[in-house]
């Protein structure tokens, strides 16, 4: 009896426990909302007119602004991209060479190869390569590829929507979770974004690791939380995606997260019952450093099995090999340096305003958080939730300045390196003018202006944000019609070598099997359509100069392949082949040959060349001949077809490229109707990239 009376005295004791923790808890929570609430009476200031300072807790106003949903947002940048991918220029050589010639060995068994891969280098991953190859064999397994230039812009395409997937949801959570004005001014500036026009669809590890860095970013735009979704909705979303775009992509990239950890041993939550100082962050430190180590094992892993394999070596980490050569041992220098302003003209060029804006994010907080302590009620749980409010607004706009001064201080840079904070840079050009706005309301109710005018004023500036952004935006578009008109040449002319081999056969190309060829019974060997048999000799195509313009052996014909003619314009290290699959008979004998061809000195490579440039040569080895010929410039410009016989040599077609040296910057940054510039008085200088076939076929090498 007495022990039924202890289980019932037992029992009740826990549920006046359970009572009493779920009092608390209200009350915690009652007194929190008080907080915000008062707050957010005291923030009406910027919108209607009272006494006091700017916050980032104010949201007077915010369901009237409009964002569009995360279905309209994705088809309007996918507009954007999809224009990219298919028109925009291939920007860097680098991409071409390091990323699109591998991928076409793994795909199509021949390709140009950089001392970057040769095994005893090991600096590239071809597990970053695999993501690309099997999106190319499922898209073709959808709908089967005919010609190599269908797979090279299926591909682009694929990068273009998955680039705007990313942006829409990065976007989506800054509305949800910062700021809805702040979210359509970031929209906005994306749309209008010619550096997101050429980067989302770039074959790149740093275009990669971009749109893993928004993905991450966006579940990052939450606040620090410590209740039972914080770790699934914040942490691992974030984590796993800062390591993927580290570990898979662009080991450069983890320099983004850096705020993201901060933030997470920094920013208490509101809902943590936990009274010592030290346990919530050891906590959140313990979800970190887990979610990290799964997820580094994970992708690493992967990506290290996949080089060790092609390699043939016993474990390669080819991005610390990268990072070991390039900062430890400092050979990047080798390939040029820049001076410090570099990423700021670049910038410019291609966001212009966005570019400034997002540089006057800082001091604009700054000035911003300033102007919030300047409140009646400094001291206390009102002015400890304001600065928090202005910490996590910080810990998101540094993720662009850090990368920004990271790559400022390094004496090699590329514009491909600030790809990774593109999306970054309009967030902060969206936070500057917002923040910006907010700061002129607050003046003038320091300067004791009426309600009245302050909501005039309020109105005006907010049409002039979103006007600066439209024009920038404008700005951009002209910018991507330039890219594309101006410097779209080498594809274009290369399509002229590739139209008469796109005209021999209708049949699949050997990527794996279609789905019409398994309906129909047939398999991979079973090409869909009727083929040309194969050619027994390979074509050489020839490039001089311009050999950094050559857009990738997807627009090679098949059973042709490039080689350099010597030129005294280049004397540094020019990539060499790798040894085709129908000689070593798989891909990772040729990924795996001992070469002693390369260096890492970048000194000149005499076997990666013709022996000399002489006519004799030339009209021996070379079938076909690509070069970039410049009327206006004197003879001493080394055109290749000054070397061409015109009896042995038939012109096939000439595609006009701007002559960027003697065009002035106004004439080459944005395109500008002829008209027009002729009444400025620009004159544009125009050459044409040429393309000629030898009427004989040439001497094997």
């Amino acid at each position: 009896m007495s022990g039924v009376q202890a289980n019932s005295t037992s029992v009740k004791q826990a549920r006046a426990e359970r009572r009493h923790q779920k009092q608390a808890r209200k009350a915690r929570e009652q007194t929190e909302e008080k907080k915000r609430a008062a707050i957010k009476e005291q923030d009406l200031v910027l919108h209607k007119g009272g006494e006091g300072g700017p916050s980032i807790a104010a949201n007077e106003g915010q369901e009237k602004v409009y964002v569009p949903s995360a279905s309209v947002l994705f088809r309007i940048l996918a507009v954007v991209r999809i224009a990219g991918a298919l028109m925009a220029p291939i920007q860097d050589c680098d991409e071409v060479y390091n990323y699109w010639e591998p991928l076409h060995l793994l795909q199509f068994g021949s390709g140009k190869q950089t001392w970057e891969y040769a095994p005893q280098y090991a600096l590239r991953s071809y597990g970053f390569l695999y993501v690309y190859k099997w999106a190319a064999q499922a898209m073709h397994l959808a709908i089967g590829f005919r010609t190599k230039p269908q797979v090279f812009y299926a591909l682009r395409l694929a990068m273009a929507l998955a680039c705007a997937g990313c942006e829409t949801l990065f976007v989506r959570r800054i509305a949800d979770c910062v700021d809805r004005r702040i979210a359509a001014l970031t929209a906005l500036a994306l749309a209008g974004s010619a550096g997101m026009f050429h980067a989302a669809s770039a074959l790149l590890p740093s275009s990669f690791a971009m749109c893993l860095c928004t993905l991450a970013s966006a579940a990052a735009m939450r606040a620090p939380s410590d209740d039972a979704g914080h770790l699934a909705r914040r942490v691992v979303p974030a984590v796993a995606a800062f390591v993927a775009a580290a570990a898979g992509g662009w080991p450069y990239a983890i320099i983004a997260a850096v705020p993201f950890a901060l933030e997470e041993i920094s920013i208490r939550g509101d809902n943590d019952d936990d009274d010592c100082c030290w346990r919530w962050r050891i906590r959140r430190i313990g979800w970190v450093a887990v979610t990290g180590f799964a997820s580094l094992g994970a992708v690493a892993g992967a990506a290290c099995a996949v080089d060790s394999w092609h390699y043939a070596q016993a474990t390669v980490v080819a991005a610390w090999s990268q990072v070991a050569y390039n900062v430890v041992g400092g050979g990047s220098h080798l390939y040029g340096t820049e001076p410090w302003h570099f990423y700021i003209k670049n910038g410019l060029a291609n966001a212009n305003a966005v570019m400034a804006l997002a540089l006057a994010s800082l001091p604009v907080w700054a000035a911003y958080c300033c102007a919030a302590t300047m409140r009646r009620s400094s001291t206390g749980p009102l002015a400890q939730l304001r600065s928090t409010h202005c910490l996590l607004l910080l810990f998101r706009i540094l993720p662009f300045f850090l990368v920004f001064g990271v790559f400022s201080a390094q004496p090699h840079k590329e514009e491909r390196f600030l790809t990774i904070v593109y999306p970054h840079m309009c967030f902060n050009a969206a936070v500057a003018l917002e923040l910006a706005q907010r700061l002129c309301a607050w003046t003038m109710v320091r300067a004791g202006i009426g309600a009245p005018a302050r909501t005039r004023v309020a109105a005006r500036l907010g049409r002039l944000g979103v006007g600066v952004l439209v024009l920038s935006a404008a700005v951009g578009v002209l910018r991507m019609a330039a890219l594309a008109s101006y410097y779209g040449a080498p594809v274009r002319a290369f399509a002229l070598l590739h139209d008469a081999d796109a005209k021999a056969g209708n049949g699949f190309l050997p990527l794996g099997p279609t789905v019409k060829a398994l309906w129909s019974g047939g398999g991979a060997a079973d090409t869909g359509g009727s083929r040309s048999p194969p050619a027994t000799t390979t074509a050489v195509v020839c490039m001089g100069k311009d050999w950094y313009r050559f857009p990738s052996s997807y627009w090679l014909p098949s059973n042709h392949r490039l080689e350099y003619i010597p030129t005294r314009f280049f004397d540094g290290h020019l990539p060499g082949d790798f040894l085709p699959t129908s000689e070593s008979g798989s891909a990772r004998a040729s990924t795996s040959a001992a070469r002693a061809d390369f260096n890492a000195q970048n000194r000149w490579e005499p076997r990666h060349a013709l022996s000399d440039n002489s006519t004799q040569t030339i009209a021996r080895v070379c079938d076909a001949v690509v070069d970039a010929e410049y009327p206006g410039r004197s003879s001493d410009s080394h055109a290749v077809s000054d070397l061409l016989d015109p009896a042995r040599w038939r012109r096939v077609g000439c595609v006009p490229m701007l002559d960027q040296e003697r065009t002035p910057l106004l004439g080459r940054v944005v395109y500008i109707p002829r008209l027009v510039l002729r009444a400025l008085g620009v004159r544009q200088q125009w050459g044409s990239m040429c393309v000629y076939r030898k009427e004989q076929p040439a001497e094997a090498v």
